[in-house]
């Protein structure tokens, strides 16, 4: 319940309003806004106006409330007790009713009425346009009527004769005077004048005599019982036939009533003068012809202007430089004065920016209403107030903003969906590339392919390219292009093995540039210009895979769009990987079943014979005591040679173990190269011999160094074994040299049906083999588990062959083995 102070001091306060109400209703009735006085429960005691079919006096004890929409109480009861609370002023918008009762909308500001240090009570004050105008009207008929009557009425007549100076009074001029006898002559009816006017009368009646016309006179009198009035004399110079001026012939009304009204409109308009300047509305008023002649401090404020800056201005005046809320050019004749002026309709809530002298905008929420001072034809005035809006429409702008970013987001999000999707619905990753760069079109760019280095690394003729292009006309003569014209210094290629993602923003001159890549003087550079490019490498795990391409003819991309781009890059990358890690375990199973099925065979291959000459030899036994060594021997050695075998296919596979753990171990000693290198050709003389394959051996006296005995017999035996595999019945030349850098090289060359290039890098690789398993046997383990002994060692091996002249297999070893040695 909100306290206001004692019921003693309320009754006093309320009935001291009710005498002074008809007071201040006079002097607030030209006020543009309803104020009345209310109890802290909603009572009006006071309101300055009310609805044309209510008096104010019987709005008086009625409840606020009954004036407010019901969606609008709680507001305004919120503010009511607010005020109460602190004593500041508060500020609601409310519903409310006005004209006929019409639903119109008021802001409302509430401030405390304190009496004996507490709140008492509450003024309100709420502002509509249309009233104001309405008591403006009712003021000046108030006026006119006023002037009339007094003119009509109390009329007093007096006459001076020029040459005896005797002054004649009739009744109603005595009366004015508030005399029973008119004094004898005229200076003695001066004497009645207050002192203070009597000099401007006496020069007003001597300017008549010389001149012969008679200006009105306005002055005060001095009744008899110190009454003061004033009085208002008008008069006539009559001449003689000669022209002189012979009397004065007049009359004078009591204008007292009149002053007091002027004087009551005067305090009326200085309190208008300051509830307008303590308005935060601006306020500014305009002549018929749209010049400016007032306006209120806020007005100052808001527009950055001082009142004698702004007077004399009108709404075509350029500086004002007044936008539209899309910032285009707003025309001063559709300013809402000059609209309003044209066509006598009121202007509500045009929204206008603002330039300030300083260049600051402000936005302005701007309503006019016209002025009918001459009659209802045409205005005579307009009458704006505005107020500011700036951190609203800021406000309004980062929402905008906000929304278009989240609106932005949803959609990049959706796009890298569909683009996951688009991806994961094949391994066929170059044609969901297609699909892809389609998408993109259509959504993000104006241009977008992909182009994919080939298996040698590069962007060679037949390199997979996916485009899509606002022009689908281009398409093909780019794929043309790009597979005929191939530079090691194209941009898309120094992208790639930079790594970085690379924008390329158009000129400031406005001209698009060619899309890098294209060639100087292509024709199909001139449709292709783009005034923004960004090129993304495409990576994973550090291997360069190809280059993603955006462009946009028209529009510059910016953070957002360098993001999105570099996201897609980095889908299409992965998914390439992921295509090629199952092609690769696609390839490693069939390898391991091709590997199964040749391990089987190779394992069966030497079982085979040694299960025929033990039967062999068991049916021997079984008809013979005895057995001639000339018949057990061969047997026993071709068995020796098919176990030989199954145990070097046995230490392959066990070699493959320990490679792929990582624990292939060395066994270091100070050795001679030669003599070991001597001794394990030996130990291959039969199958050599078996091969047809002549040995050339070429190697010098001596060569020390730290080795690997077995791992050098190692080397040694799968080099030798690869050649007369497939160079049988050709010579083979071992080659043991020293090197530079304090190492030692060991060649061997054959004369077989040698390997192609293509093939070169991939026979190093585990189960892999140039030729097919079906005409040459083996693991396709040999190269490999060399390659990774030499490498243990601290050397490199190498490959030098020519298809059906041979190859040079060189393993090239540290003196004192590797850097880090297991002893």
């Amino acid at each position: 319940m909100l306290s206001f102070g004692s019921a003693g001091q309320r009754s006093e306060l309320f009935d001291e309003l009710e005498r002074v109400g008809p007071f201040l209703f006079s002097l607030l009735e030209n006020i543009p806004d309803i104020v009345c006085m209310i109890s802290g429960d909603g009572v009006v005691h006071f309101v300055n106006r009310a609805r044309p079919d209510r008096a104010p006096l019987e709005m008086v004890g009625e409840s606020i409330y009954e004036y407010l929409a019901p969606e609008s109480h709680e507001a305004a009861r919120a503010c009511f007790a607010r005020v109460v609370e602190t004593g500041s002023p508060g500020l609601f918008e409310a519903a409310g009713f006005c004209g006929q009762g019409e639903a119109a909308r008021f802001e409302t500001r509430v401030g405390p009425v304190e009496h004996g240090g507490r709140v008492a009570a509450l003024t309100l004050i709420a502002s509509d346009i249309t009233q104001r105008i309405e008591m403006d009207r009712r003021l000046r008929d108030s006026r006119d009527a006023l002037e009339f009557a007094i003119a009509a009425t109390g009329l007093g007549l007096w006459h001076v004769d020029v040459e005896t100076r005797e002054l004649v009074w009739d009744e109603g001029t005595l009366r004015i005077y508030g005399r029973t006898v008119a004094p004898r002559d005229y200076r003695a009816g001066i004497e009645a004048v207050h002192p203070d006017d009597r000099a401007v009368v006496d020069a007003g009646v001597r300017e008549s005599l010389s001149t012969g016309t008679f200006a009105d006179l306005e002055y005060r009198i001095i009744r008899p019982d110190g009454g003061l009035v004033w009085v208002l004399a008008r008069g006539k110079a009559i001449r003689d036939a000669s022209g002189r001026v012979m009397r004065l012939l007049g009359g004078v009304i009591d204008i007292t009533a009149r002053k007091r009204i002027e004087e009551a409109l005067q305090s009326s308009e200085a309190r208008y003068r300051t509830s307008i300047a303590a308005l935060e509305e601006g306020i500014v008023l305009q002549d018929a012809e749209g010049t400016i002649h007032t306006c209120n401090a806020s007005a100052e404020r808001l527009l950055g202007l001082t009142q004698a800056q702004m007077c004399g201005r009108t709404s075509l005046d350029p500086r004002w430089r007044s936008v539209h809320e899309d910032g285009s050019p707003f025309p001063g004749d559709t300013h809402p004065a000059s609209v309003t002026l044209s066509t006598g309709e009121p202007q509500s809530g045009v929204i206008m920016g603002v330039h300030k002298p300083g260049g600051e905008l402000t936005w302005i929420s701007i309503n006019s209403r016209p002025l009918f001072l001459s009659g209802p034809t045409a205005p005579s005035a307009v009458v704006t107030s505005f107020f500011d809006i700036t951190e609203r429409k800021r406000a309004e702008a980062e929402n905008a903003r906000l929304l278009a970013e989240e609106r932005a987001a949803r959609s990049r999000a959706d796009l890298l969906a569909e683009t996951s999707k688009l991806l994961a619905s094949s391994l066929d990753v170059v044609s969901a590339l297609e699909e892809v760069v389609h998408r993109w079109v259509t959504s993000a760019a104006d241009l977008a392919l992909v182009e994919l280095l080939d298996e040698w690394g590069e962007f060679g003729p037949a390199h997979a390219i996916a485009i899509a292009a606002d022009d689908a006309t281009i398409e093909a003569p780019y794929l043309e292009l790009r597979r005929r014209a191939q530079s090691e210094h194209c941009p898309l290629t120094e992208v790639v093995r930079e790594a970085a993602v690379r924008l390329v923003a158009g000129r400031g001159d406005g001209v698009a540039d060619p899309l890098p890549g294209l060639p100087a003087g292509e024709g199909l550079a001139e449709r292709m210009r783009y005034r923004s490019t960004v090129m993304i490498p495409l990576t994973a795990r550090a291997e360069p895979l190809g280059l993603l391409v955006l462009a946009a003819r028209t529009r510059t991309f910016g953070p957002d769009d360098l993001a999105l781009g570099e996201e897609l890059g980095l889908r299409i990358a992965q998914a390439l990987d992921v295509a090629r890690l199952y092609g690769e375990m696609q390839t490693s199973l069939q390898k391991r079943d091709e590997f199964i099925a040749v391990a089987s065979h190779e394992l069966r291959t030497p079982l085979t014979p040694v299960v025929l000459q033990l039967g062999r030899l068991v049916q021997q036994t079984r008809r013979s005591d005895a057995l001639a060594s000339a018949e057990v021997e061969p047997k026993l050695e071709r068995m020796q040679r098919q176990i030989d075998r199954m145990q070097r296919l046995i230490e392959e596979l066990l070699d493959v173990s320990q490679i792929t753990r990582g624990h292939l171990h060395l066994e270091l000693e100070d050795l001679d190269l030669v003599p070991l290198v001597r001794e394990t050709v030996d130990g291959f003389a039969d199958n050599l011999a078996r091969a047809g394959c002549r040995l050339h051996l070429e190697m010098p006296p001596e060569l020390r160094g730290r080795w690997d005995r077995t791992r050098i017999e190692q080397i040694i035996g799968n080099l030798l074994c690869n050649a007369m595999k497939y160079g049988a019945a050709q010579p083979i030349d071992v080659i043991v040299r020293e090197e530079e850098d304090d190492r030692v090289s060991l060649s061997v060359a054959d004369r077989g049906i040698g390997i192609s290039l293509q093939d070169q890098a991939r026979v190093f690789q585990r189960f892999e083999r140039a030729v097919s398993e079906r005409h040459y046997g083996g693991f396709g383990l040999g190269l490999w588990i060399t390659r990774h002994v030499v490498e243990a060692m601290g050397g490199t091996i190498s490959l030098t062959s020519t298809p059906g002249v041979g190859s040079t297999f060189c393993a090239c070893i540290p003196r004192h083995g590797p850097p880090a040695a297991t002893t």
